[in-house]
């Protein structure tokens, strides 16, 4: 169980890191953000950049604290960091739900990029985040020793993970069956 908590917890990181860095590589990024929180989160214009940038800054604190090696702090950072995230996936899965109950054509900027409305690729992504975080948990409350092959194998596996799931819009629309083209008749 301490392997799949290691691979859980890098994952993790992984993902809110490239969630952070896409939503703030460039101004266009952070404004599409911005404006996906203003329309998901139903807030006003004004209020959107603020809440917007507290979205981030959680993030950050999150991937942050659930990387803080124990041997400097103890538990409890990455135990602030594993709930921060849970409480951010949550409220994701929360928007998500209430877009689709309403019939918004949101364009989702999770990690600053996609285009595509949200949808069920979203709800499914964050369900499978918030089984993530829970098997992260038993990795933060109780300390152990990976070798470093094991540690190794971990970072490999959690950064493969992160990969499918912050690049999983992509791969939904791209296995999506394309429409079929007219066929050609010869004259």
């Amino acid at each position: 169980m301490e392997f799949v908590s290691a691979v859980s917890r890098i994952a993790l990181v992984l993902v809110f890191a490239a969630a952070v860095l896409g939503k703030t590589r460039n101004a266009e990024s952070f404004h599409a953000f911005t404006y996906s929180v203003e329309t998901l989160g139903r807030v006003s214009a004004a209020r959107a950049p603020v809440l917007a940038a507290g979205v981030v800054l959680a993030e950050a604190a999150g991937a942050l604290l659930l990387a803080w090696p124990a041997a400097y702090g103890g538990r409890l950072p990455a135990t602030i960091g594993l709930l921060t995230m849970i409480g951010l996936l949550v409220s994701f899965t929360c928007a998500v739900v209430r877009a689709l109950r309403a019939g918004k054509q949101v364009a989702c900027r999770c990690f600053g990029t996609s285009a595509d409305p949200v949808g069920p690729p979203q709800l499914v992504r964050n369900a499978v985040l918030l089984a993530v975080a829970v098997t992260a948990a038993p990795g933060v409350w109780e300390s152990g020793h990976l070798s470093w092959q094991a540690r190794f194998a971990a970072w490999l596996c959690g950064a493969t993970a992160a990969l499918v799931l912050v690049v999983g819009d992509e791969l939904v629309t791209l296995l999506r069956a394309a429409p079929a083209a007219p066929a050609r008749t010869s004259t």
